[in-house]
């Protein structure tokens, strides 16, 4: 039986890396407030997006107990100056993005093209803004769903394995 090599995986990661990355969130499904859904496995949209920001961090990481990376679950990584097989990804909203919106899933894009001709630095996209929404790697279907403030400053982050 032929076993993935962490050379290919450190490659992947790379390539990911050097991607246009975006997190998208979308409203969902609201009879996902009384019975949740787990997320599917063949998803390529999100179920009603709102919009999607570029990246504010990506990086590699590595495995480390007194990392300065912690997540929810307790793991700890710590910054790699060279590629490894772990993309620490941080992306943090603007306080105006999706204000009064009701936000109840959110994903990783990989891929993603803008329509050409919009502001120079413009780092938030509605769907009507993207030529190509990309490729999803990760989906996550929020337990508990977020109304979006005007004054809140909304951050997610993850570590992807490769």
């Amino acid at each position: 039986m032929a076993a993935l090599q962490d050379d290919g995986r450190i490659g992947e990661c790379a390539q990911f890396l050097s991607l246009p990355i975006h997190f998208a969130w979308g409203r969902g499904n609201s009879a996902w407030d009384v019975t949740p859904e787990p997320e599917p496995t063949n998803a390529t949209t999100l179920v009603d997006e709102v919009g999607r920001r570029t990246l504010t961090q990506g990086q590699f990481v590595t495995p480390d107990p007194t990392g300065e990376i912690e997540l929810p679950g307790g793991q700890r990584y710590r910054p790699s100056a060279t590629p490894t097989k772990w993309a620490h990804i941080r992306v943090t909203f603007d306080f105006e993005d999706a204000a009064n919106e009701t936000i109840r899933e959110v994903a990783v894009f990989y891929g993603t093209v803008i329509a050409a001709g919009l502001p120079a630095g413009q780092r938030y996209f509605t769907p009507a803004q993207l030529i190509d929404r990309g490729r999803m790697k990760v989906l996550q279907r929020l337990p508990n769903k977020i109304k979006r403030e005007a004054g809140t400053r909304q951050t997610f982050e993850y570590v992807l394995p490769f």
